[in-house]
C-alpha cells in the first residue's frame, strides 16, 4: 500500500511538472505575431521586431514554473544548434516584478533577450492562461507552431529544419 501511495505521488508530481503552470486556454491563438515591445530585465526597451530572426522561438515562462525550469537545457540545446542558421529566442517572463525576472535570468544562465510581460504583449500573444508556451514564428511573422507545456524539442527541431532549410540529419 505504501508503495502505491508513493507511486501515485510521484506520478502526480511528474504530471504537474510536465503539464505546465496555470489554467489551460487562450483567448485566441494568434496566426501572426504583431509587433510588441517591453522592458528587458536589464532595464532597456526592446521589441519583437528588433529581436526576431529568420525563425523566432518566443517562450513565455516564469521563475516559479517547474516545467519552465526543467525545459531550459532543451531550449539551450536548440538555440545553440540553430542560432547559426538564424534562430532567435525571445523570452517573455511572467514573474510579478522585473527584479525577480532579472534574478531568474542570471541564476539560470539565460542568454537570450528577456522581456518582462505587459498587457499589450500578452494580448498580442493571445493571452495564454498557462506557461510555458512556445510560439515558433517564421520570418514573415506567421506562427508555425504553438506548444503548451514543456517543449517537444524533436517536433520543434523538425519545424526548424523546414523553416531554416536545414537538410535532414
Amino acid at each position: 500500500m505504501l508503495f502505491r501511495v508513493k507511486f501515485l505521488v510521484i506520478v502526480l508530481f511528474a504530471t504537474l511538472l510536465l503539464a505546465g503552470c496555470g489554467q489551460v486556454g487562450f483567448q485566441t491563438v494568434p496566426s501572426k505575431i504583431e509587433d510588441f515591445q517591453g522592458n528587458t530585465v536589464e532595464g532597456d526597451v526592446s521589441s519583437y521586431s528588433k529581436e526576431k530572426g529568420a525563425a523566432t522561438l518566443i517562450v513565455v515562462s516564469a521563475s516559479w514554473c517547474g516545467a519552465c525550469n526543467s525545459e531550459l537545457p532543451a531550449l539551450k540545446k536548440l538555440a545553440a544548434e540553430y542560432e547559426g542558421l538564424g534562430l532567435k529566442v525571445l523570452v517573455v517572463n511572467e514573474d510579478d516584478d522585473i527584479e525577480t525576472a532579472a534574478r531568474y535570468k542570471s541564476s539560470r544562465g539565460i542568454e537570450w533577450t528577456m522581456l518582462h510581460w505587459n498587457y499589450e504583449m500578452m494580448n498580442k500573444l493571445g493571452n495564454p492562461g498557462v506557461i510555458p508556451v512556445h510560439y515558433l514564428v517564421d520570418s514573415q511573422d506567421s506562427v508555425q507552431r504553438v506548444d503548451v507545456g514543456a517543449i517537444d524539442a524533436s517536433k520543434v527541431r523538425h519545424e526548424l529544419d523546414r523553416l531554416l532549410k536545414r537538410p535532414n540529419t
